[in-house]
């Protein structure tokens, strides 16, 4: 099963095993202040992406979660096509200080009004917010979803927010396309 919720970090994070994955809470330094995130891409992009099955406070229609490595942006915009292998989000540095400082940053997701219905479940999901802890302050970041079946391919517009202590860093809406 493809990746579904996408979390990234820069190579020295994942190098030291910062995944969004990490079960263990993450320690945020007394210091550590966010100032908000300076975005430096937002659309469809490509990407190695691996999946595991969603940890507890990890929510996903497909209930799995992943990470990609060495993404690459195909795409600035907000239009997405509707097509299984589909991949966007938003890439992003955190601003604050220190640098390198580990914290936990949110993915909420809002998906069109009629939702995501897993056939194999029966759950529909109308939102989704992620956990993703140990991102570093400075650290190019990216969050995002993948179309991996087609049932998870529901055309209309998707909210994705990035939330830091019930604080909106960032937002983009894109557009999803209805499958050809």
């Amino acid at each position: 099963m493809r990746v579904h919720f996408i979390a990234l970090f820069a190579l020295t994070a994942a190098m030291t095993g910062a995944l969004a994955q990490t079960p263990t809470p993450t320690v945020i330094e007394p210091s550590a202040d966010v100032t908000g995130v300076t975005v430096t891409h937002a659309g469809s992009f490509t990407g190695q992406s691996t999946s595991k099955p969603a940890e507890a406070g990890q929510q996903s229609p497909t209930r799995t979660v992943g990470t990609v490595t060495d993404w690459h942006f195909v795409s600035d915009s907000t239009e997405v096509d509707g097509k299984t292998g589909t991949q966007f989000g938003i890439e992003f540095r955190i601003d604050g200080t220190p640098a390198d400082a580990a914290v936990t940053v949110h993915l909420a997701l809002t998906f069109p009004p009629d939702g995501i219905r897993n056939p194999n479940t029966g759950e529909r999901m109308h939102s989704a917010t992620i956990a993703f802890p140990n991102m570093k302050i400075g650290a190019l970041c990216l969050v995002g979803y993948g179309f991996g079946n087609a049932w998870e391919i529901v055309p209309g517009e998707w909210k994705m927010q990035i939330m830091y202590h019930d604080h909106t860093l960032a937002e983009r809406t894109f557009t999803v396309s209805k499958p050809e």
